[in-house]
Formats: structure tokens, C-alpha cells, sequence
């Protein structure tokens, strides 16, 4: 009976350290699996985050022309970018000329336009890569009618690349398609 004592306290001992040593394995791999999820978590949001700044830029595109506050509109694009405007406007490089462009065509006002004339944007699909990233979006540019009405000028849609510079988001490159211009 002595011996079988051993044997049970022996039994008991090894079942104990085998279930504590799994019990540590359980843990430890529970802690790889939670870092692995704090990492993709992490990830998306950040990308969440980045995508949401992006958006605010494509806006600050549309509200900085409005206020024809070309200054804060040049500080929209990186160093290096580049502008391929629809018309005669062509393809244009660096924040200050991208701005001395549409100021020049802005205060000009070709189309005669009434004020207040301002950029409406919708339909923006984000993807960020990084430091990259990419986008497509619409725009509809509405002046005051002489009846005091809203009228539609025209409909547009817009690629984009964007660069992170410095810690902010930046057009690198900006396309636009003039796709519907309203008849005058």
C-alpha cells in the first residue's frame, strides 16, 4: 500500500508540473496571439486615422480655393507634386506653381461667375499603403445663380496619389477629369 502511495504521490506531482508547464505554453502563446492582434489592430487603426486626414486634405482642396486662400492651398502639396489639370491649364509641378495657377484662373473668373461659388466633394475610396497612399473622388463646383439659385458649374472627378511629408498628408500627384461642364 506504501508503494502504491508513492506511486499516486509520484503520479500527482508529475500530472501537476506536466498541467503547469502547459498552463505557462497557454499563456505564452495567448500573450503572442494578443501582441499579434494589438499589431493588426494597431495597423487598422492607423490606417483609419490616415484615411480620416486624407479626407480632411481632399476638403481643405475644395475650402482653401473658396476662401482664395491660396497660401494654405500651396502647403496642401509636397515638394514635388504635380497637378494635371483638365483644359488648357496642362501639367504643372511644385505647390507654388500648382497655386499661382488656380489663383490666377480663380481671380480671373473666365466664366464670369457669381459669388459665392465653392467645391462640393463626395464619393472619396481611400487606400493607404504606408506612407502612400491613393484615392478617387467627385466634385461638383455650385455658384449663385442670378436668381439667387444654386447652379451646378460643373461635375469632376479626381486621382490622387498622396505622400506622409514631415508627418502630414500631402497631394504628391492630383489628376482632374472635368466630367460633365455645365452649358454657358
Amino acid at each position: 500500500m506504501r508503494r502504491n502511495a508513492l506511486t499516486m504521490g509520484a503520479v500527482t506531482m508529475l500530472l501537476g508540473g506536466l498541467l503547469g508547464g502547459f498552463s505557462i505554453i497557454a499563456i505564452a502563446k495567448t500573450n503572442v496571439i494578443t501582441k499579434s492582434n494589438e499589431n493588426t489592430v494597431n495597423a487598422r487603426l492607423r490606417r483609419l486615422e490616415d484615411a480620416e486626414q486624407i479626407r480632411k486634405l481632399l476638403n481643405s482642396y475644395g475650402s482653401t480655393l473658396d476662401q482664395r486662400n491660396f497660401g494654405a492651398f500651396a502647403g496642401l502639396f509636397a515638394d514635388d507634386s504635380e497637378y494635371v489639370g483638365g483644359g488648357a491649364m496642362g501639367t504643372l509641378r511644385g505647390p507654388k506653381a500648382i497655386a499661382a495657377a488656380l489663383e490666377s484662373q480663380m481671380t480671373s473668373n473666365p466664366a464670369h461667375l457669381n459669388s459665392p461659388n465653392f467645391h462640393i466633394f463626395f464619393n472619396e475610396s481611400i487606400d493607404v499603403d504606408g506612407d502612400m497612399a491613393t484615392a478617387t473622388s467627385k466634385s461638383a463646383y455650385v455658384a449663385r445663380s442670378d436668381s439667387n439659385k444654386p447652379d451646378m458649374v460643373f461635375l469632376a472627378h479626381y486621382d490622387d496619389s498622396f505622400v506622409r511629408e514631415n508627418g502630414q498628408w500631402k497631394f504628391q500627384q492630383r489628376v482632374v477629369h472635368g466630367d460633365i461642364p455645365a452649358p454657358r
